[in-house]
């Protein structure tokens, strides 16, 4: 879609309020394209939510994000999107502060997304080193560097070793 690639140039680019006026105007665009409950919709939604929280838009992103899960819940509950889909809302709810609901959903979002990798086109494979970020920066801000470091070491070992002359 290229109003989300748009979205995603405003918000790197740290025009926040060119993003926020854009996602309002997706969201319309969206709902109007697909059927309630599609999975085309979760698939126009998804990329909005992730602009909203590029933009620090935590609060607008997560009723995107619940509605997004939702609906790949009931149309394809197996499938790695739905994992990721699970730690993106996590990361809305921990960027408010919402660490009791984060913290299962970040779990939970990684390991589908683990348990599915093969599954993932090599385009989208950074998606698992996201969530692995998001769960070390969930346990440093709740206060757990054990946790945090332990997070931290899986997400090294996951990064691509650079060849040694």
């Amino acid at each position: 879609m290229f109003g989300s690639r748009l979205l995603d140039a405003y918000a790197k680019a740290g025009r926040s309020a060119e993003a926020a006026k854009l996602a309002r105007e997706l969201i319309v665009n969206a709902r109007k394209a697909s059927p309630k409950d599609s999975r085309q919709l979760a698939s126009d939604l998804a990329p909005i939510g992730i602009g909203l929280l590029q933009i620090k838009a935590h609060a607008e992103a997560e009723p995107l994000l619940r509605e997004c899960q939702a609906i790949q819940e009931k149309v394809q509950p197996e499938a790695w999107e739905t994992a990721l889909t699970r730690s993106i809302l996590g990361g809305a709810l921990m960027g408010q502060e919402k660490y009791d609901e984060a913290g299962p959903l970040l779990i939970a979002g990684y390991e589908g997304m683990k348990l599915r990798e093969a599954t993932i086109p090599p385009i989208r494979k950074s998606s698992l080193t996201d969530a692995l970020e998001r769960l070390v920066e969930f346990y440093q801000a709740t206060g757990k560097p054990d946790e945090a470091a332990k997070w931290r070491k899986e997400l090294e070992a996951s990064r691509p070793q650079s060849p040694t002359k």
